[in-house]
């Protein structure tokens, strides 16, 4: 990596192969589009696609060369060493990589205001907001509703987890069997930069909008649902997250992946398996109902949400519009089945500029580490 010399045309095969891949991200499936756009919307700062795109054409072989030592001039390294090694081994092989970087490229360590690591955006208490990008290429539309819950903790990562395992099953049985909204429909745990929340997301012909009513339908239904399960039926669910939660990866690369997912994100909890699954076991459904209550509801106090909305136009305008039509506010389902009733909503903010946007909302702080790395650095 120190002497390592740009080969021009190994440069451009890899110039050609990384352009065609950011032009071919339109042609990507909807849904796909829509988890981008709430990583574009939530983070602090990402560069977009059409960003990279726009720089490309500047890329040279020169620029690439010169650019090498500026990046190995000043570095801050963190290494995971998993395996058939000892403490020693390892502490040795760190020792060899740092000799090596200071001796011939003269490296010194990144100075502490330097190494700021990126946040999430919080979103105000009671807001919610929708964001509308065009797909041209298929003739499905996809939307992604995000409700943003808080930092990473355990108490709250239990009852987020443990409320998307109850929900799981209804979600698919009733938006996708029985209202037939699309192919793809999955609920779950969106996780960045240390903020966490429940995320719905479905690809379908009918419109975002009408789709994400029948989200809201459907987590409203969950009020009762929650409230009426009966002790076994939680207790099933608690057990199933649980053994899930503890399983053990079948290969070590899967181990390896989940300590390196710690050092990623700063948060360093080795031993999160068994200091989580040890919470979750005292979780009570009174828990769960007042976490979904509270941050989740229709009307919840603490309820934040952000919608994607990735819209076709491969028909045209009058046939989206025809979509959202009589045809799809009929009560019943294909098969005859009613509808869940849906909650009356205020109608959400629109973004229009996503930089505007984020200059106007705060940010979470980061979580603290589980560990104090002081105090584990000493040990070494």
């Amino acid at each position: 990596m120190t002497t390592f010399k740009v080969d021009p045309k190994r440069f451009e095969i890899y110039k050609e192969m990384y352009t065609r891949s950011l032009k071919n991200f339109s042609a990507e499936q909807p849904h796909q589009h829509a988890i981008y756009y709430t990583s574009v919307l939530m983070s602090e700062f990402m560069w977009t696609k059409d960003e990279l795109l726009q720089c490309v054409d500047e890329m040279t072989v020169e620029k690439l060369d010169a650019f090498i030592p500026q990046l190995l001039s000043k570095l801050y390294i963190e290494g995971l060493i998993y395996g058939n090694v000892t403490k020693q081994i390892a502490l040795d092989i760190v020792e060899t990589v740092e000799s090596i970087l200071t001796t011939k490229c003269n490296t010194k360590p990144l100075l502490p205001s330097q190494t700021k690591r990126l946040r999430e955006l919080q979103l105000p208490d009671g807001s919610s907001f929708v964001y509308h990008e065009k797909n041209h290429v298929h003739k499905s539309s996809s939307i992604e509703v995000y409700y943003q819950c808080g930092l990473q903790q355990t108490q709250p990562n239990m009852l987020l987890e443990m409320f998307v395992q109850i929900i799981a099953e209804p979600c698919f049985d009733i938006l996708r069997t029985k209202e037939q909204l699309g192919y793809i429909v999955f609920s779950g745990v969106r996780r960045s930069n240390g903020v966490q929340g429940l995320r719905v997301i479905i690809q379908s012909d009918r419109s975002p909008e009408y789709v994400e009513k029948r989200v809201e339908a459907f987590l409203n239904s969950m009020d009762d649902y929650i409230k009426d399960m009966t002790d076994e039926a939680f207790q099933k669910h608690l057990k199933a997250l649980v053994s899930k939660r503890m399983e053990k990866p079948k290969k070590i690369s899967g181990q390896n992946s989940r300590y390196w997912s710690e050092i990623l994100s700063q948060q360093y909890n080795f031993d999160r398996e068994t200091v989580e699954v040890e919470f979750l076991k005292t979780v009570k459904k009174e828990d769960v109902f007042s976490f979904f209550k509270d941050r989740i509801a229709v009307g919840a106090p603490y309820r934040k949400k952000f919608s994607i909305h990735v819209v076709s136009s491969v028909n045209g305008e009058k046939e989206l519009t025809e979509t959202n039509g009589e045809k799809q506010t009929t009560e019943t389902t294909e098969d005859g089945n009613n509808l869940l009733p849906s909650p009356e909503l205020s109608p959400p903010m629109v973004v229009t500029s996503v930089a505007e946007f984020k200059r106007d909302m705060g940010l979470y702080p980061l979580p603290r580490p589980y560990i104090d790395l002081q105090k584990a650095r000493s040990k070494l």
